[in-house]
């Protein structure tokens, strides 16, 4: 009989709950920690870590999508102090105020300087 108990209570413990069940992928909770364009994650803040242009676009390692850059153009990396020559294959690109480093060929982010552009 207290096999039984303890394997009941151990099934009940590794089964998923029934809302994990019902909608999965779905996190529309109280315990939603994703940023303001819906993606999983915590949203970056610049220096201060407050402000209207604080949010930061891109992240490292992410691919680089021109149509979510606002003022979206290809950087001259003599203009700006803070940002140095690119390595071969990638170029520095405008995201608002954020300088971006990203690979020509994959459009993967290799860098974000977060006001460097003003």
């Amino acid at each position: 009989m207290k096999t039984l108990i303890a394997l009941v209570l151990a099934a009940a413990l590794l089964a998923p709950s029934a809302p994990a069940l019902a909608q999965p992928g779905r996190h529309d909770g109280p315990g939603d920690h994703r940023g303001p364009d819906n993606r999983g994650g915590h949203d970056y803040r610049g220096p201060q870590g407050h402000g209207p242009s604080a949010f930061v676009q891109f992240r490292k390692g992410e691919r680089f999508d021109r149509r979510r850059a606002p003022n979206y153009a290809v950087v001259d990396y003599h203009r700006y102090r803070r940002l140095g020559p690119p390595p071969r294959g990638y170029q520095w690109v405008r995201s608002g105020n954020d300088a971006v480093l990203v690979a020509i060929t994959t459009g993967i982010v290799a860098r974000v300087i977060v006001g460097a552009i003003r």
